[in-house]
């Protein structure tokens, strides 16, 4: 399968990308000096935190709490120098939904007013019990970079119009993957898939995919152990070449999900290692295009 209008998709996604100077990954700290004047953005998670210094950039300087891939953020537990950083920040940003429950404790100690805490959870179309992987949510992205933005100017008014200016940037570099992921979703709608956890299913449904395998994810994300039945049926279908791509959370090491993994590749079923964390010299935009991209590679459409 070939992939139609790949010469005008590209332009349309350099044209985003070129737009926010994304060339070069653009670091979250300023120099020391100046960056020492400059409002402070503590993010809880760098996904979110490089989607904020995308936008505050570089009028405000951006530090993430959680940026290794070898750290399970479900797992984690504040530490006394994330309390100072933020009790010392201007602005929070947090993926919220149940995710960075931590980040929540740290804000309330701080005295942070709710004004300066913004969360992708904050987003409309969020319901308690939801799928908390938000910065794949493309929805979501895009009303926590209105809610930044406006954030933003509210505590630094006379730089409001760079912060819009580079807000719509951000809301082009959206459009532009949703366009690609339409494309990509020609090809692939209804093929069947399954996952490890529910990290991919925000991308899956943006392209249509039927996403199964759903007790045992959600059993993973939530450190519980799959019903044995769930794990039977997760097998028949890998042996049975029903599924045609399994997602796995490479910062989760799991016995059941190596064992599946091993089932995968025996049954020449393809896989795709995914992060919780924004990989090193990547900006969100180009992380998200390229897993559609392996994406749609793996289900066989040639781009």
């Amino acid at each position: 399968m070939v992939l139609p209008g790949k010469k005008k998709q590209n332009f349309w996604l350099k044209t985003a990308l070129c737009a926010l100077g994304v060339v070069s990954t653009l670091g979250f700290v300023a120099g020391s000096a100046q960056a020492a004047k400059m409002p402070l953005v503590v993010a809880a998670e760098n996904t979110w935190g490089d989607i904020a210094a995308q936008i505050a950039a570089p009028d405000m300087r951006v530090v993430a709490i959680l940026s290794s891939p070898t750290v399970d953020p479900h797992e984690y537990q504040a530490t006394p120098t994330d309390a100072r950083m933020i009790a010392a920040a201007e602005l929070v940003v947090a993926n919220g939904a149940g995710y960075d429950a931590w980040a929540d404790k740290l804000v309330a100690a701080s005295g942070l007013l709710p004004v300066r805490y913004v969360k992708a959870d904050s987003w409309s179309g969020w319901q308690e019990g939801g799928n908390p992987h938000l910065w794949f949510n493309m929805d979501a992205v895009s009303a926590f970079v209105q809610h930044f933005a406006e954030a933003c100017a509210h505590i630094d008014p006379d730089h409001a119009d760079g912060y819009a200016g580079r807000a719509q940037k951000m809301q082009l570099a959206i459009q532009s993957i949703q366009a690609y992921a339409g494309l990509l979703k020609q090809h692939v709608a209804g093929m069947h898939v399954a996952a490890t956890e529910p990290l991919f299913t925000p991308l899956a449904d943006l392209l249509g995919l039927q996403m199964d395998e759903q007790a045992y994810q959600l059993a993973i994300m939530n450190d519980v152990e799959p019903a044995p039945s769930t794990v039977a049926t997760f097998e028949s279908d890998l042996k049975d070449k029903r599924l045609k791509m399994l997602v796995y959370n490479q910062q989760v090491e799991e016995p059941s999900v190596r064992h599946l993994l091993e089932l995968a590749q025996q049954s020449n079923v393809p896989t795709m290692p995914l992060s919780e964390m924004l990989p090193p010299r990547k900006h969100w935009q180009v992380w998200v295009h390229d897993i559609l991209a392996r994406t749609g590679q793996l289900l066989g459409v040639q781009q």
